[in-house]
């Protein structure tokens, strides 16, 4: 099979021949005598797109090394047709793009910082680089950023080279060589050669833009995310409609921007305090006003009520028997609270079994229990506080 997608990784259709076809129940397998499509390897996905009439779903590796087309089930191929091959051009495109992106940033890592890659995925959305760091600081990925938009700017020459595997070997590459016999050697002038199976574009700056995505450690190592070429722009121009945004909202230029926020949010943060203090003060007047001589109380509370703040003020008493009920989108939150003497009912035993005939599910911990009730009925509900009240009187 010729591999035109190595010679002429540009080339954007073809006129082959079909020499196999398999069809499964899951795919038609199609393997041509020659072929711009690269089939999935190294974590460069798989080409697409059509031939001849038929669409192209994806591109694999046969047994054999070679490309094998996939096509939908029961695609009427035949064995000898001379159909013509046309890539879907923004789909391969995209991802030589990122695929260099890849061994610029790996390279860059390793011989700026030191650090190895050890796996990537080259995704729809994003890149992602794992390395073999457990921590790695914010400035070690801003410098890696500069430095990987500076050689896009310099317009690096991407290039291959066909050679023998102790050849390859003997240039200390970054990383060991994992297959055996000739080797394809990828290299970025001046910046980065490894062997490498997969298309990439002609040079740097073709990659247009690397943005950093954030990173985060992965089963001990640390996982760095980039967007590149049209992506990384995209998503910059996102984020600068949010900053401009919120330059407006908080009337300031976008270096105070942080400031603004961090303010707000200690602010936020200082506001719920205050709230959840007032939500438990205001629940813990309901229960005192409610609770009768033994300590029995039925609350129904107003949709949308804080239930937590029930729970909150249960142990500021020492005998309680208390019933919460909130209406919530057509069911009912209910809350139950045992403590003091009534600690020694089995809520499994007594409450549980009265809680199943409004249809009720829900747990806890003693001494506050709390759930939902897929009812709503007034005079249901109205029954099940009178039951409530009987069972913890017994």
């Amino acid at each position: 099979m010729n591999k035109y997608y190595y010679t002429e990784p540009y080339r954007r259709s073809l006129t082959c021949t079909v020499t196999g076809v398999n069809h499964t129940d899951k795919a038609t397998e199609v393997v041509t005598d020659s072929t711009i499509f690269y089939p999935e390897s190294g974590g460069q996905p798989g080409d697409r797109g059509t031939l001849g009439p038929y669409r192209v779903l994806d591109t694999r590796k046969g047994d054999d090394g070679q490309s094998l087309l996939i096509l939908p089930p029961s695609t009427p191929v035949k064995e000898g047709e001379n159909l013509e091959l046309v890539l879907d051009w923004d789909h391969r495109y995209f991802f030589m793009v990122m695929h260099a992106a890849q061994h610029l940033l790996s390279g860059l890592l390793y011989y700026m910082f030191g650090i190895g890659t050890v796996a990537v995925h080259q995704g729809e959305d994003y890149l992602t680089i794992e390395t073999d760091k457990e921590q790695i600081p914010q400035q070690t990925v801003d410098e890696l950023v500069l430095a990987a938009n500076a050689r896009i700017r310099e317009n690096h020459r991407i290039l291959y080279h066909e050679m023998s595997h102790s050849d390859a070997e003997a240039l200390g590459l970054r990383r060991s060589i994992k297959v055996d016999g000739d080797v394809r050697i990828v290299e970025i002038e001046d910046v980065d050669r490894i062997a490498c199976g997969g298309v990439h574009v002609a040079s740097t700056g073709e990659i247009g833009l690397i943005y950093s995505l954030g990173h985060e450690q992965i089963r001990g190592h640390v996982r760095l995310y980039f967007n590149c070429g049209q992506n990384a722009l995209e998503s910059l121009l996102k984020e600068d409609k949010v900053i401009r945004s919120l330059n407006r909202t908080f009337s300031c230029h976008t270096d105070e921007l942080e400031d603004k926020v961090v303010a707000l949010s200690a602010g936020l943060t200082d506001a719920k305090a205050r709230l959840q203090s007032a939500n438990k003060a205001l629940a813990r007047f309901e229960i005192s006003s409610a609770a009768d001589a033994d300590g029995i109380c039925v609350i129904t509370a107003s949709e949308g009520a804080d239930l937590q703040s029930y729970a909150q003020a249960v142990p500021e008493f020492e005998d309680l028997a208390m019933l919460v009920l909130c209406p919530d989108n057509g069911r009912t939150k209910w809350l139950v609270a045992l403590k003091g003497k009534y600690e020694k009912l089995d809520f499994n035993v007594l409450i549980r079994p009265l809680l199943a005939r409004i249809d009720a599910k829900g747990g806890g911990r003693s001494p506050v229990f709390q759930g939902v009730a897929n009812c709503s009925d007034a005079t249901e509900l109205q029954e099940f506080c009178r039951q409530f009240k009987e069972t913890v009187l017994r």
